[in-house]
């Protein structure tokens, strides 16, 4: 049975699952030893992600959100002076990682990540998708391509599924399985509602996995998220996100439909989020000039009746 959430912390400009956890995963939670030290390899919820997505388990770690992961690859593999191409706009974390290790940034538009891969040859690119804030599909032939371009100058592709689950049609979980220029990134904190356990994996090259993990502070995933990690990668909960993801969608289609009709102008998205050139009032949203786009905000549906106040809360921009 599907829980009905309350409104969440912040309101909907976070893109957190608004109908919170699987049953299954909140009993894992609650269940979960507190009185010991968790295990600071991971290793049961690594052998969970390894079977759930059909790779070898030295080619996975479990973090504490994929936030923790991208530092930690920052660290791992980035020295003073390093390329690293991420493309604009993007996920704040990538450029901060990046700049805390020393390296220097170069911010294409997303068309150009290829020609600036080639041109940069840098250690690491960061690439989502589907692309945030904006929810906009990349197919897989493209990533394809960007990885390649990767391979040819000895640069690793860091694709970032946090919201893939969200799309019509889900790449999966790696999206370029065995490919030896891709770490893949798939949070559980939006599709399975962990935002406050803070949980994820990084799959890709066991070599990059390793030197990953020698930089890493033991300890790190607490024994709630290990545990609520393996059962978010139960079928019992592989379901519930499919059936609530499919309640999201219908709202935001609901929600794009609304826009249109009232002049309220927005960018295509394949996702429960999106961008709206619009002004809110009494509503939480994200405002979007950090990422190089004033005017606009991102907005994420949530349930029915949280929706209507969303509605009630947009005026044009």
């Amino acid at each position: 049975m599907i829980r009905e959430a309350t409104h969440g912390r912040g309101g909907f400009a976070v893109c957190v699952n608004a109908y919170g956890p699987a049953p299954n995963v909140r009993e894992a939670i609650l269940s979960a030893p507190i009185d010991a030290y968790p295990d600071a390899r991971c290793i049961a919820a690594c052998e969970a992600a390894a079977a759930r997505w059909r790779r070898p388990v030295n080619e996975v770690a479990c973090g504490a959100g994929t936030a923790e992961l991208i530092h930690a690859l920052a660290a791992a593999l980035l020295r003073p002076g390093d390329r690293v191409v991420i493309p604009r706009p993007a996920f704040a974390e990538y450029g901060r990682a990046a700049l805390l290790a020393g390296a220097r940034v170069h911010r294409p538009l997303q068309g150009d990540m290829v020609a600036a891969i080639r041109a940069q040859r840098p250690r690491l690119a960061f690439i989502a998708a589907p692309t945030s804030p904006a929810g906009v599909p990349i197919e897989r032939e493209m990533l394809r391509t960007v990885a390649d371009a990767c391979a040819e100058g000895d640069t690793l592709l860091v694709l970032d599924q946090a919201y893939d689950p969200f799309t019509s049609k889900p790449l999966g979980t790696p999206a370029l399985p065995g490919h030896p220029a891709v770490l893949h990134l798939r949070s559980l904190t939006k599709d399975h509602a962990l935002a406050g356990v803070r949980v994820g994996f990084a799959i890709g090259p066991a070599s990059i996995i390793a030197a990953l993990n020698r930089v890493r502070v033991p300890w790190m995933v607490s024994a709630p998220a290990q545990a609520a990690a393996i059962a978010a990668l139960t079928d019992e909960a592989e379901a519930h996100v499919c059936r609530t993801i499919a309640l999201l969608r219908q709202s935001a289609t609901d929600l794009w439909s609304w826009c249109d009709d009232v002049g309220i102008e927005r960018m295509p998205s394949d996702t429960h989020y999106g961008l709206l050139r619009a002004r809110a009032t009494g509503i939480q949203v994200r405002d979007c000039t950090s990422f190089g786009l004033p005017g606009w905000i991102r907005v994420a549906v949530r349930t029915e009746p949280e929706n209507a106040v969303l509605r009630r809360g947009l005026t044009h921009g």
